[in-house]
């Protein structure tokens, strides 16, 4: 099993090239986990078409946002993992609760 190194770029892939390389870069779908993250922060997944080289880097349109939207953001992104952890984890104690008595 074939482990890949990430790394995150902190600013916006304008010119959608490579910043090993230069080559030609694609982005890649988002999984899951990637889609609920992505509403805080919009990193997207690209991968080089020269030297493979797989990175994620933050979306054009973050940059062209106001902050206050992005505070709203990140507020509402940290609110809803917060809760859904909350709900899982009543979840889980409900089913051991009823197990033990």
């Amino acid at each position: 099993m074939k482990i890949q190194k990430y790394e995150i770029y902190l600013r916006p892939l304008d010119d959608q090239k490579c910043p090993d390389c230069g080559e030609k870069v694609s982005r890649r779908r988002r999984t899951l986990w990637m889609k609920l993250f992505s509403f805080a922060l919009p990193l997207r997944q690209y991968k080089c078409s020269g030297c493979y080289h797989r990175f994620f880097a933050f979306s054009p349109t973050w940059k062209q946002m106001n902050p206050v939207e992005k505070i709203l953001r990140l507020l509402t992104t940290a609110v809803v993992l917060l809760a859904g952890t909350y709900i899982i984890l009543r979840i889980i104690f409900a089913i051991f609760y009823s197990i033990m008595s």
